[in-house]
């Protein structure tokens, strides 16, 4: 039927040609843009996870330039202590020629002092982008200086959306050369640390492949004391039904993320402390306290009724309290410390030998705070206090006190272990340490014999200690630093014993430069690998936007030709069906 109103094959051409045009123009997008998705338009959901990924990219890419920043600063930093290092063997090898009879000193001297300044020079010139770590100015006024150099080494979302950038951290206290501060800086509180004695997967719970049974009647009973409270936190078949995949086959993992939910759930130590694995992969607890007053205690609990106590490295067995380590010796007479007479004593507080040397220097150190009249009668009083200044100093837990003619060395750690898992006792040693009155030897002090059922931490209050680099730093023994060494003036028998300590702090230096060195080595390793996989993971954040945006090329173009010449036939359909209704025309003419 044909109608003067109604062209229908017109129509019919006409929706083809527009839905032709339409594919048309959406493949010429195509072809022209590369992507197949350039649109919210075109795949909402496509779209909006490859601009999060490109956005992902733009961070990593930020990322990648902060490495590189970081890594020119380590490597700068690295170069000059190298650099510092010969400079160091150098003066070593020149103080041992000195030591040779006959050597002018003060020409060996003008050596040293050239080398002085070329160290002091190369610590100054290892600057990068504006920071230098090797000499710096800690003063609180010198709000530029950053005791910890943090570069951003990583770019992370997590499910809530949440931005987190992991960092490479640089001590540049631990590294640092020079500090033109010379007052003291305080050093801040530290949390009460408990470690077990042995790796968790070296107990007999863990033994088999580095999984536990717990499908039986085996239980982890750890009693945890802090802050006056305590608690037993059970891990069994019960308590470990959720985390675990298989009972039989408990992961240390899976027993950590127990540990901490079963800690979370007590009312007592929810939020006081958190469990974790150390670098030895001994079973670890630390508390979020700070301070001295805080203190933990780790040991063994009591099982629920059936179960069977396994060892997870704090023993099988309760424990009782445990007495602080201490020694008090004989009555002591007054010290001569005039001239070149000197005292030593070595102070084991169970965590590492410390040697204090007392002689002109370190009494004259003292100041007004002295007591006594001279240092040719130096009494015990102030001989206590110029130990316990050395032993700070040092970083020793050991405190002397002086009290009724007798000195009496303690530490404060009651019932504790030193990192060695041994329980902590006290070692005198030194030439002289009969004239202090007390006697060369160990002590375990009171009750220490059950250290081994007991693990105890405590925090460290914020302290004090003067700001100094590894070259400016004073050494007790010979009141001078790298630095400022002056051997010209020493001479006869007590320069060289005077030299002679130079020589082995200069020794002492070398060893420390060398293990700054390290440190930043190890962070150089981190930084370059961190650097290969920032630079991985933009690649792989590349592939997935083209799977998901990209065109296919090949095909697109071929349909692109096929729609072409579908667009010419509609072209034409619709030209023949609109000619059809002149072919009525002539029927009236």
């Amino acid at each position: 039927m044909t109608s003067l109103l109604t062209n229908n094959a017109a129509m019919t051409a006409l929706t083809t040609l527009k839905s032709i045009n339409t594919q048309l123009d959406m493949t010429s997008n195509r072809v022209s843009t590369g992507q197949r998705v350039s649109n919210a338009s075109d795949n909402a959901a496509y779209w909006s996870i490859a601009t999060t990924v490109r956005t992902d990219n733009a961070s990593l890419s930020a990322v990648k330039d902060s490495l590189g920043l970081g890594s020119s600063a380590v490597d700068t930093a690295y170069n000059g202590l190298n650099s510092i290092i010969t400079d160091l063997q150098n003066m070593r090898a020149k103080l041992q020629t000195a030591l040779q009879p006959g050597v002018d000193r003060s020409k060996v001297q003008t050596e040293i002092t050239a080398i002085q300044n070329k160290m002091k020079a190369t610590a100054d010139s290892s600057n990068s982008s504006g920071q230098n770590w090797l000499s710096v100015n800690s003063a609180t006024s010198n709000t530029a200086y950053q005791p910890i150099q943090n570069v951003v080494a990583g770019f992370s979302r997590d499910p809530s959306g949440a931005i987190n950038f992991s960092k490479v951290n640089v001590d540049v206290n631990n590294i640092k050369l020079f500090d033109a501060n010379s007052t003291s800086v305080t050093t801040t509180a530290t949390k009460a640390v408990v470690s077990a004695a042995n790796s968790l997967t070296g107990t007999a719970a863990f033994v088999r492949g580095g999984t536990a049974d717990f499908s039986g009647t085996a239980e982890s009973a750890i009693k945890i004391t802090i802050g006056g409270v305590n608690d037993t936190i059970k891990l069994n078949k019960e308590t470990l039904a959720s985390a675990a995949a298989d009972l039989t086959k408990v992961t240390t993992e899976e027993f950590l993320s127990a540990l901490n939910n079963q800690i979370a759930a007590s009312a007592n130590l929810a939020g006081k402390v958190k469990a974790d694995l150390d670098t030895q992969g001994r079973l670890t607890f630390t508390s979020t306290a700070t301070g001295g007053a805080t203190k933990m205690t780790i040991e063994a609990g009591t099982v629920t009724g059936g179960k069977a106590l396994v060892d997870v490295g704090y023993g099988l067995a309760a424990a009782t309290d445990l007495a602080a380590p201490s020694v008090t010796g004989g009555a002591y007479t007054a010290f001569d410390l005039s001239g070149t007479n000197t005292k030593v004593l070595t102070i084991n507080d169970g965590y590492g030998a410390k040697t204090v040397t007392l002689n002109a220097a370190s009494f004259t150190a003292l100041g007004a705070a002295a007591t006594s009249g001279a240092n040719t009668a130096v009494n015990g009083a102030d001989v206590a206090a110029m130990i316990n200044k050395q032993l700070a100093d040092q970083g020793s837990k050991a405190t002397v006190t002086f009290a009724a003619t007798k000195f009496t060395v303690a530490t404060p750690e009651k019932g504790s272990l030193n990192s060695a898992g041994t329980a902590n006792t006290i070692t005198l040693g030194g030439a002289d340490v009969a004239g202090f009155g007390l006697t060369a030897g160990t002590t375990t002090g009171t009750d220490l014999v059950s250290a081994s059922l007991v693990r105890v931490g405590y925090g460290t209050d914020a302290g004090t200690t003067v700001a100094r680099g590894i070259l400016d730093s004073i050494d007790n023994a010979t009141s001078v630093s790298v630095a400022n060494v002056d051997i010209s003036q020493m001479v006869g028998t007590s320069g060289d014993t005077a030299l002679s300590a130079i020589i082995t702090q200069i020794d002492k230096a070398i060893a420390k430069v060398t293990d700054s060195g390290t440190k930043l080595g190890a962070n150089k390793t981190q930084i370059d690998g961190q650097k290969t996989f920032v630079d991985t993971l933009m690649k792989a954040n590349d592939r997935t936007i083209g799977i998901l945006v990209d065109a296919d090329i090949e095909e697109e173009s071929t349909k692109l030709k096929a729609l072409q010449t579908q667009q010419q036939l509609a072209v034409q359909s619709l030209s023949i069906a609109n000619s059809s209704s002149q072919g009525i025309l002539s029927l009236f003419r």
